[in-house]
């Protein structure tokens, strides 16, 4: 592991990280790494520098799935977390270290949905640390970079609409009643450039034919509202996170939620952060929303200078080409690559001739707090 202390001085290209999940997808990711042609599997997401186990059910589990790989040149790929944990403070930044430990607190993941997903909901910080051993919840957000040709009215299902009390709501989850389900939450039409925002909670599902980043807190906990996906059955267990079902949906978000406060609240407005020349950084959502983590996206043409200000960040490449240049040396980009940028990297500049855009993340923001235990 020591021979890895030169290579996470410098930007690491992870290596392609498909997870299995219950419903299919994936052939736009597919199509932006430019592997060939359009295919849809039962691997529709990719998870971007992770450092999280996917905890899929029954017989899908797999143990080391969803940790992302890279290879130091020499030998066998790596994992990230392995790095994290040799490295700390030169892949993660002493500030990060003293609040999180060797956790990344963030997962990143490119997510493309063939059909819609199930109606489900995540568990918040507080519900977690109490019941689930964990200091880290599920908010997430999701920020669309498409939607397929073929789908005419893609959108998204969240928050409840109408007064549904728990009492209605889980005869509906007991019964099945997926109509229902649906119809009591908000439809929201969506296109390439939305972002929507997603509390810990809040009952929600994707449309068939999204295709998105989602940023979310570094956990794979999920409440299965909705039983029976195209390609698995989740039993009552699997469904309510091993817990009392009645404890487990008392997590739920009963607020309703009218229009207006779906768009105030849940659709959220990008904002310009800089611009050089041609070339501009748009924070996408920041930590005005939520300290679980900030998106952003940068426009290079040209060039644009940028610093790791003593913290890591994810990159993925989505359109064009260009370079990376720092202390270390030049790292060239192009469309589909996914990069760790560790906070040793420190100023840098990207610069592209024909143009360049790339989805930054940033993890968890620092709050000064004590230290999180079980991180």
């Amino acid at each position: 592991m020591n021979a890895l202390r030169d290579i996470v001085r410098a930007p690491i290209r992870l290596l392609p990280n498909r997870v299995w999940r219950m419903y299919s997808g994936g052939a736009m990711i597919g199509l932006m790494q430019g592997a060939g042609g359009r295919t849809d599997t039962e691997f529709p997401e990719e998870w971007v520098g992770s450092s999280v186990q996917a905890r899929n059910p029954g017989s899908h589990f797999r143990a080391g799935e969803g940790l992302a790989l890279f290879s130091p040149g020499q030998g066998d790929p790596v994992t990230l977390k392995s790095a994290l944990e040799a490295f700390p403070a030169e892949m993660l930044g002493p500030s990060h270290v003293r609040e999180f430990g060797t956790n990344a607190a963030l997962l990143v993941k490119l997510l493309d949905a063939a059909v819609r997903l199930m109606v489900h909901a995540h568990p918040s910080k507080k519900f977690a640390a109490e019941h689930l051993g964990s200091c880290f919840g599920k908010t997430e957000a999701w920020f669309v970079l498409g939607t397929r040709p073929d789908q005419e009215d893609p959108f998204v299902l969240i928050a409840f609409r109408e007064e549904v009390s728990r009492g209605r709501f889980r005869a509906m989850i007991d019964a099945q009643d997926v109509d229902s389900m649906i119809g009591v939450l908000h439809r929201v039409p969506v296109r390439a450039g939305d972002v929507v925002y997603v509390r810990a909670g809040l009952p929600h599902a994707i449309g068939g034919g999204v295709f998105m980043v989602e940023l979310q807190e570094p956990t794979d906990y999920s409440i299965m509202l909705e039983r029976r996906a195209p390609n698995y059955t989740f039993s009552a267990k699997e469904s309510f996170l091993g817990l009392d079902q009645s404890l487990t949906l008392s997590v739920i978000d009963h607020r309703v939620y009218s229009a207006e406060d779906i768009a105030r609240e849940l659709l959220i407005r990008p904002r310009l952060v800089r611009s050089e020349g041609e070339s501009a950084e748009v924070e996408l959502l920041g930590y005005d929303t939520t300290e679980c983590f900030a998106g952003r996206r940068l426009t290079v043409r040209g060039s644009l200078a940028g610093d790791t200000e003593g913290r890591y960040c994810l990159l993925v490449v989505l359109e064009g080409e260009g370079s990376m240049n720092h202390a270390g040396g030049e790292t060239r980009l192009v469309r589909g690559m996914e990069l760790f940028v560790p906070a040793s990297v420190g100023t840098h500049e990207f610069r592209s001739r024909e143009g360049l855009v790339m989805f930054k993340s940033l993890p968890a923001r620092i709050t000064g707090k004590e230290p999180v235990q079980g991180a």
